[in-house]
């Protein structure tokens, strides 16, 4: 009913509503559609952007004036290719109907990468792609889209807060509290930033700490659902306490599941090729897509990527990427004392074709 409403409003007062609309639903209602609830939802359960619907309910679709305006403002944007201003609004309406329905996601993810090719630097967009990813659990990517974006517009707390979500869900919770502590610090009555702070600190073993952080929340919590979820993680605070245990692992993005998280190998390799390797594959973003390292010679790598389509990535997480591998190869080559040059050829495994070349 909400995203019927929302569509019934656009089709009322036009076009100009339809992007102040979009651009004000903020990303908090995200974080506390995916807090951790009391208990899993029960089998049969449909849920939908965080609300529950009991078994035999009918399957959620947008309404038919939902569909007609989407149609409409694809049609509009494919007529007008260079207007940035259309197809960033058709990305912001396509992800808000992929929170109903996930087949829009792909849909979002091309309308804003048009924005992105032609504007880089786009705000609207980059936030954009970093909610699809946030929303798909792609953790490092969304972080590159709101580091890029953060760059550009530091004092944003609905992003920022987004970035420390993204690192709490990584198993970093100590860059989280970096960031949450910088919203308070500019933002102090902001409610997720308390909250998702008790989160980081709960999952650090700083009990207290994460206590005195949803004391905060609790007086700020805009309602009783809200309080509800405060209620519920110091209950579970006090829990594992009272038993001895550590806190549990929360990861926010997955609604409080104990998934363990990605980390990099514990061994040092005592070659310079496996360490090469070890990097490469513990690379954000890139290092699971790593198939195989060949060795033409000693410091001449080819790396095949599997289903890594450099072209079609976004500028910003290109970058990230070529920025992190640059950083850790000159890392491998210190502790491995290589003063030569070292290349690295990123190669489509499929193919074999040489996609990028760095030479460090």
């Amino acid at each position: 009913m909400p995203f019927a409403a929302i569509f019934v409003a656009i089709l009322a007062v036009g076009t100009l509503v339809a992007i102040l609309i979009m651009r004000q639903l903020p990303a908090r209602e995200r974080l506390l559609a995916s807090a951790p609830q009391a208990a899993p939802a029960a089998a049969g359960v449909t849920s939908v952007n965080g609300e529950q619907f009991p078994p035999g309910h009918p399957k959620i679709e947008l309404p038919k004036e939902a569909l007609d305006f989407i149609a409409g403002l694809q049609k509009k944007a494919n007529a007008n290719p260079k207007n940035i201003a259309l197809w960033d609004q058709l990305g912001d309406v396509l992800l808000r109907a992929a929170t109903i329905d996930p087949s829009y996601y792909p849909r979002a993810a091309a309308a804003y990468g048009r924005v992105l090719k032609a504007d880089p630097e786009n705000l609207g967009a980059l936030r954009g792609t970093g909610n699809i990813d946030f929303d798909q659990r792609k953790f490092d990517q969304a972080i590159a889209a709101y580091e890029n974006y953060l760059s550009r517009k530091p004092d944003d707390p609905d992003v920022r807060t987004d970035l420390g979500t993204m690192y709490l869900s990584t198993g970093n919770a100590d860059q989280a509290v970096i960031q949450y502590r910088k919203v308070l610090a500019q933002h102090p009555q902001f409610f997720e930033a308390w909250f998702n702070l008790g989160v980081a600190y709960g999952q650090m073993n700083r009990l207290d700490d994460a206590k005195q952080a949803f004391g905060a929340a609790i007086k700020l919590a805009p309602d009783q659902d809200a309080r509800n979820r405060v209620n519920q993680m110091v209950a579970s605070l006090n829990a594992s306490g009272a038993g001895g245990a550590s806190a549990p692992a929360v990861d926010l993005a997955s609604g409080g599941s104990n998934e363990e998280p990605r980390t990099a190998s514990s061994g040092t390799p005592a070659t310079f090729q496996g360490a090469m390797e070890q990097m490469l594959r513990n690379l954000p973003i890139a290092g699971p897509k790593v198939q195989t390292v060949q060795w033409p010679s000693a410091t001449d790598a080819r790396v095949m990527m599997d289903n890594f389509p450099m072209d079609q990535m976004p500028p910003f997480a290109a970058h990230k990427f070529l920025e992190d591998l640059k950083a850790g190869i000159e890392q491998v080559k210190s502790a491995h004392k290589i003063s030569s040059p070292v290349q690295v050829n990123i190669c489509d495994a499929a193919s074999g074709r040489v996609m990028q070349t760095v030479t460090e």
